[in-house]
């Protein structure tokens, strides 16, 4: 399994930083626009067994995913994983932790495995690696904008 981390401070309560991601809609605000995320169905607010469907476009093709939130620890972590999609495995661990300051630490964490077959040639661990750290850069950017840093 490989490891993806990375974390961001913003300049908001625990508490505000927390409800908004958990909020699928908020996902838009902030995701890539050459992902391409568009939700089949999700809840407005996420909360343990609640499921996301949604499509992105990656690596050339249009995918189609199902996560699952396994986990929610109000207002410290929510872990959701796939169900449904490419990855042999993909858990995704948001944590929350105020600093000193008063700020907000949000750490995401992500574990996972490429796909398996022909398509796994193609999409490598650097490959995922670097999609990831492209499309985190620019969540941050945009977390900055909305809540400072």
């Amino acid at each position: 399994m490989h490891l993806f981390e990375t974390r961001v401070t913003l300049a908001c309560s625990l508490d505000e930083a927390f409800e908004f991601f958990l909020r699928p809609a908020n996902a838009l605000k902030i995701s890539p626009p050459g992902l391409g995320l568009h939700f089949v169905s999700a809840p407005e607010v996420l909360d343990v067994g609640s499921r996301i469907e949604f499509k992105v476009q990656g690596w050339g093709q249009i995918q189609s995913l199902i996560h699952e939130i396994t986990h929610v620890d109000r207002p410290n972590q929510y872990v959701e994983k796939q169900v449904k999609g490419p990855f042999k495995q993909w858990v995704h661990s948001h944590g929350f932790a105020a600093d000193a300051a008063g700020r907000v630490v949000v750490t995401d964490r992500i574990e996972f495995d490429p796909p398996g077959g022909i398509i796994g040639l193609l999409i490598s661990k650097n490959k995922i690696l670097e999609h990831l750290e492209d499309g985190f850069d620019h969540r941050h950017m945009q977390l900055l904008k909305l809540f400072g840093g």
